[in-house]
Parts: structure tokens; C-alpha cells; sequence
């Protein structure tokens, strides 16, 4: 009798287990599904509405909401963080409808998923330059696209890091007393960025390398620089009533 009970119990929870888990996509159609997703995207359900749009674009490839459904799976991915599945997601419809209405919007959030995964300067910046690349294929793909300008933008700002990058990594070299190695560095910042938030910096860095390395001339061209190019620059404050050479 003990057992029989216990069997019951467990049957019980199976079925109610079973339950818990929602409806049965397969059974819906096309517009159910759709529906459905909606509704757990408003919940906030990202899983639940991930199955539910994948299950839409796996059984109605030629539907006319198919491009719209693979659009609102990436947002999908992209709401619950998982920024490279978007990204991923993003990209293959972009290049599978380049014409499609959806065309750019999706290329612009592939480079907004990678910008979202884009570490703090002083790591591997792999996912920025990847960033930038998608942003820049925007702009150059769709050069009148109402997400043109927030692509150039993005681009800004990852630029910025990978010339702060540069940049401390000089810094680094400056402080462990190895200006020579720290002058590549900065010139490097300013070669291939030269209008980022880390040229200022770099300029006064190679202020203060050539200064302690005793080259006059070279340091002053450094503050000449920094002082025509960034005059409202906190470097250049900070170079305002200096005067190359050592103390």
C-alpha cells in the first residue's frame, strides 16, 4: 500500500513537472508562435521566447514574417545578455537578406553586440576591433542609414579604448623606468590614432619620456604638439607653464 502511494507521488510530480514547462510549440501554427513569443518577451521570458522563435523559423522558412521573427530572436539573445549568440544571429540574417528591409538594422546591432562584449582597455582586444569592424561594414554598406550615425559614434568610443590600450601599456614602461620602450608606445597612439582621447595623453607622455632621457628638442616638439593640437586638454593644462628639459 506504502508503495503504490509513493508510485502515485511520483506520478504526480512527473505530470506536474511536464506541465510547468508550458504549452507544446510543435501544436502551434504560425501566428500562435508569434503570439506566443510576444508574450514572453513582455515577461521578460527570454528563454521561453528564444524556443518559441526558433521553433517559428525552423518550421516556416518561407513565412512573411520570417525575417522579422530571426530579427526579434537576436533582440531576443541580445536582452538576456548573450551577446555573441546575437551577434552571430544578427550577422547571418544581414548577409542572408543584404536587400532585406531589416538589412542594416541588423548590421548595426551585430556591431552593438560586440560593443557590449568589448573589454576594459587594459585587457585582450579582440571583441573591439571586431566592434569596429562590423560598425565601419554598417557605414560603408548603408552609408544613409538612419543607424549610421550611432555606428560612428560606437566606433569612437572603441577607438578610444584601443588607443588607451596603447597607451598604458607606454605608462607601464614610463613608470618601470624604460622610456625608450614607452616612446614606441606613445607613437604608436599617435600614428594610428591620432584624434583619440589618447593622443593628448600620449603627446604628454612622450613629454615626460624624452625629458627623462634628456632630449631637449624632441620633448619640446612633444609639448608644441600637445599644446597646438589639445589646447583644451587636461595634458595641455598641465604642460601650460612647464618647460622642456630636466630639473
Amino acid at each position: 500500500m506504502r508503495m503504490r502511494t509513493i508510485v502515485t507521488l511520483l506520478a504526480a510530480m512527473v505530470v506536474a513537472g511536464c506541465g510547468s514547462r508550458g504549452p507544446l510549440l510543435s501544436d502551434f501554427d504560425a501566428d500562435q508562435l508569434l503570439a506566443h513569443a510576444a508574450e514572453r518577451t513582455e515577461a521578460r521570458k527570454w528563454d521561453d521566447a528564444a524556443r518559441a522563435l526558433e521553433t517559428f523559423i525552423f518550421q516556416y522558412p518561407t513565412h512573411p514574417r520570417y525575417q522579422e521573427a530571426r530579427f526579434l530572436l537576436g533582440d531576443v539573445y541580445y536582452q538576456r545578455r548573450d551577446y555573441l549568440s546575437a551577434a552571430a544571429e544578427f550577422g547571418r540574417l544581414a548577409d542572408d537578406f543584404p536587400t532585406g528591409e531589416l538589412a542594416d538594422d541588423s548590421r548595426y546591432r551585430v556591431c552593438q553586440s560586440f560593443y557590449e562584449v568589448s573589454p576594459k582597455p587594459q585587457l585582450d582586444q579582440e571583441y573591439t576591433t571586431t566592434a569596429i569592424m562590423h560598425c565601419e561594414s554598417l557605414i560603408g554598406y548603408y552609408p544613409d542609414s538612419e543607424f549610421a550615425p550611432q555606428a560612428r559614434q560606437l566606433v569612437s568610443e572603441l577607438t578610444d579604448k584601443l588607443s588607451e590600450k596603447l597607451y598604458l601599456t607606454g605608462s607601464n614602461y614610463l613608470r618601470q623606468g624604460v622610456p625608450d620602450a614607452a616612446i614606441i608606445y606613445f607613437n604608436d597612439v599617435l600614428e594610428r590614432y591620432p584624434a583619440s582621447s589618447g593622443a593628448p595623453k600620449a603627446l604628454y607622455g612622450l613629454y615626460e619620456a624624452y625629458t627623462a632621457i634628456r632630449y631637449v628638442e624632441d620633448a619640446d616638439v612633444a609639448k608644441e604638439r600637445l599644446l597646438r593640437e589639445f589646447p583644451e586638454s587636461e595634458e595641455a593644462r598641465r604642460l601650460g607653464g612647464s618647460r622642456a628639459g630636466p630639473q
